[in-house]
């Protein structure tokens, strides 16, 4: 026992720097496995790799525990020089291992959960403004998260006026994730009125003119009882994080093995304007293909902010994925970020983050695009374009202007499809592509996902494109009082059956 003492307290104080990030190298399977007898003490089971200052907080709580575990176990199960081998296989057998392991594993959580509490900065916690129909304060955490806490309306002057002096005492925490999260705690005042945060009591907080529209938190605890924080925040009039298509993405469980998608997604320009939200609309639906369409990620080609170099690759790995899957490959390309045209033949192109809207040679013609897909056979291929062509960006104005350029609105030429190729655009002619900014996407990008979270994938391209085509229309009139028509242009070959290709 004193043993096991003073190795604990000498591991806490070797591990305190804080430590372990890539470990376990096993070899003792690899001895016992070349013969059958041992003599001496018991071999190591591990060799741990130890950086050194890594922070408390990035430890998964695994590595914490098992570390300490083995450091005490590797000592415990040694034969004694003076120990007989009856008096070792009596002290040393299967089920004193595994018990004393689970002793130790509940012991070792326990140091790492008070170790973990001197590394929080208590007083970086803010106070919310109150809710004062549900009668609770948001306490805000860039650690833990936002969470409310109940304090009797009588008694919230005096909790708001007095929180500089509040202490946090009896913290607790769960594991979720191979991490702590805070469990329960209390918030002391400086007269000794105490009030609990409990993540297993559901509290109600709202606010006025704040939409906190945030993913559910889910939590999923090992040790402990499963204690998800049932804090439920409403809000009103103004949207604060995720828009309602980024959350509740429908899951697919089949996977569509044969399904490759290319997604570009061109918001921060070196030299132009950027193009608000592109990169999360790339984002998101690459959520969608993975999740809502059953496509496996090794499929999934998310390329952002990509130069002229990175874009023309992407392509030439979408030709080759094609050529080998020879026809029976499905594909899908989405791209959000600038278009331009060539004001001499009104050719469209794709502009790369690296790219100058007055030189076309920096660009990607969308012909390019066309022809490069169109030369492997393939089931079908179906290319969205958040982006306009005549020479505006996002906000409706001209990228040559913005350069010091001269600024004309160009109505692009059209390309020419060939095979099973449908391109739907997010705009015709010289209209531009407009942001919904209250949903943090392109408009044309947010029906889109919209409609196949309403049906979880299971819809044709004619309903998808006719959904889009009709919100997008009429939403751009009443939120930008300008207009914006998606079109959809099909390749002759496929002209009386591409209605029916579905995404998934």
């Amino acid at each position: 026992m004193m043993q096991h003492e003073q190795k604990k307290k000498t591991y806490m104080k070797t591990f305190k720097p804080f430590i372990l990030f890539i470990f376990l190298v096993k070899l003792a399977n690899v001895a016992l496995s070349q013969s059958t007898e041992f003599y001496g003490d018991s071999p190591p089971t591990s060799i741990s790799i130890i950086p050194r200052n890594l922070p408390l907080s990035k430890i998964p709580v695994k590595v914490y525990v098992q570390r300490y575990v083995e450091e005490i176990i590797n000592e415990w199960q040694k034969k004694g020089e003076f120990e007989t081998i009856a008096a070792y296989q009596s002290r040393v057998n299967e089920k004193a291992r595994n018990d004393k392991v689970q002793k130790l594993t509940n012991e070792a959580l326990e140091e790492l959960k008070k170790e973990y509490n001197k590394t929080i900065n208590w007083q970086s916690l803010e106070l919310g403004r109150y809710d004062a129909d549900n009668q609770t304060f948001l306490i805000k955490s860039k650690q833990f998260g936002d969470f409310a806490i109940s304090v009797p309306i009588a008694e919230g002057p005096a909790f708001r006026d007095g929180w500089h002096e509040v202490k946090m005492q009896k913290q607790d925490y769960y594991v979720l994730n191979d991490k702590l999260v805070l469990a329960k705690m209390d918030f002391v005042t400086a007269t000794g009125k105490r009030y609990t945060y409990d993540s297993k009591q559901a509290t109600l907080y709202a606010a006025n003119n704040i939409r906190y529209n945030f993913k559910p938190i889910e939590v999923e605890v090992k040790q402990d009882a499963v204690q998800n924080n049932q804090t439920r925040i409403e809000s009103k009039d103004i949207t604060l994080g995720k828009s309602d298509v980024d959350l509740n993405i429908p899951v697919n469980p089949q996977t569509n093995n044969k399904t490759f998608v290319l997604i570009i997604a061109n918001e921060n320009y070196r030299r132009e304007a950027k193009v608000p939200f592109a990169l999360n609309d790339g984002s998101v639906f690459k959520e969608y293909c993975e999740k809502t369409l059953g496509i496996p990620l090794k499929n999934i080609h998310f390329s952002k902010d990509a130069t002229f170099g990175e874009m023309r690759s992407e392509i030439g790995w979408f030709t080759q994925v094609m050529a080998a899957f020879k026809g029976e490959a499905k594909v899908i390309f989405y791209y959000a970020g600038h278009g331009m045209p060539d004001e001499n033949d009104r050719t469209a192109y794709l502009l790369p983050t690296d790219g100058f809207s007055s030189d076309y040679q920096t660009a990607i013609k969308l012909d390019f695009l066309y022809e490069s897909l169109s030369q492997q056979p393939a089931q079908n291929i179906t290319i969205f374009l958040d982006a306009c062509f005549s020479g505006a960006n996002r906000e409706d104005r001209m990228l040559a202007a913005e350069s010091g350029q001269r600024a004309v609105r160009i109505r692009p030429r059209q390309g020419t499809l060939k095979g099973n190729m449908v391109v739907v655009s997010a705009a015709t002619g010289d209209e531009t592509a407009f942001p919904y900014k209250e949903k943090q996407h392109g408009l044309f990008t947010y029906f889109l996902l919209q409609k196949l979270q309403q049906t979880k994938g299971n819809i044709d391209l004619n309903t998808l494109t006719n959904y889009i085509i009709s919100n997008v229309t009429q939403q751009s009139i009443l939120i930008n009082n300008k207009s914006q028509t998606p079109q959809v242009k099909v390749a002759p070959e496929i002209q009386n059956i591409w209605k029916n290709y579905m995404l998934k």
